[in-house]
């Protein structure tokens, strides 16, 4: 089962004023991992969401999102046609898998009490994420006060 996308929100503006019909303009000028594998060959698709807000999804473990988390610059004027200033054209943006940890206080999560295993769902029930816990140690220790 494919995990669910989550979409990646993010505001433009011109001189101050919101950014409207420039998605098209809009692309990836980076996309790297922490360790800093190029994944800007496989960014994903921005859209527009209105007033200025934009989007772009990723789902862990499909590209770009298969090696861990992401950074990357967005160009929202990559032709120049906008005459957006520096600041306004050039969008820092990161993509984490606890991006998804957020859910868990907003939708339901099951965890298996034998393997640890867990599943967040949506309000219907679909499982949207799974996370398989692979640690081979059947039990931890812990001393309070030792580090």
């Amino acid at each position: 089962m494919a995990n669910a996308a989550i979409e990646i929100p993010f505001y433009v503006s011109k001189d101050g004023e919101p950014l409207t019909g420039a998605a098209a303009q809009m692309d990836f000028e980076s996309l790297k991992t922490l360790a800093g594998t190029d994944k800007s060959g496989s960014a994903p698709t921005i859209s527009e969401i209105g007033g200025g807000w934009y989007k772009f999804s990723v789902a862990y473990g499909t590209a770009p999102f298969e090696a861990g988390d992401l950074v990357g610059v967005i160009d929202a004027d990559k032709n120049g046609n906008n005459n957006l200033a520096n600041s306004e054209r050039y969008i820092p943006m990161e993509v984490r898998l606890d991006f998804y940890a957020l859910m868990r206080l907003v939708n339901k999560m099951s965890q298996n009490k034998s393997t640890g295993d867990m599943a967040i769902k949506d309000s219907s029930g679909n499982t949207i994420l799974e996370m398989s816990i692979t640690d081979v140690v059947s039990t931890l220790d812990r001393d309070p006060g030792i580090a």
